[in-house]
């Protein structure tokens, strides 16, 4: 099942966290293969060092579900991102083809439409 949307919706932008609230809570593991945003990067991370490192991971950067919505209340703004839920670790390639191991994939481009795909 796909839900799909614009990120301006009554001349006002949706933020990361009003997109990740189509998503029961969970207690998977979620991997980010793409970030280019702007706002606060986990760890007291400097934005552009989160992006590098992201895009330099092998199987995305892992983070739990909690730890994600606290991510994403820190963004002010985004311009794409990828970020899966797995069973288990995945390669960027297997996003793009499917996998049993995929359970959601979120996806947010050109900072202006974003896409949920739940599988299974």
């Amino acid at each position: 099942m796909k839900i799909s949307g614009q990120l301006l919706k009554d001349n006002q932008k949706l933020t990361f966290f009003e997109i990740l609230s189509q998503i029961p809570s969970n207690s998977e593991d979620w991997y980010i293969f793409e970030c280019d945003a702007v706002g606060k990067a986990p760890n007291n991370l400097p934005m552009p060092e989160f992006e590098d490192l992201v895009l330099n991971s092998k199987y995305g950067y892992q983070m739990s579900w909690a730890g994600l919505l606290k991510f994403s209340k820190g963004i002010e703004d985004i311009n794409n991102l990828i970020v899966v839920s797995s069973t288990s670790p995945v390669e960027f390639e297997t996003i793009e083809k499917g996998t049993e191991a995929l359970q959601v994939r979120l996806e947010i481009y050109d900072s202006t439409a974003w896409e949920i795909e739940f599988y299974g």
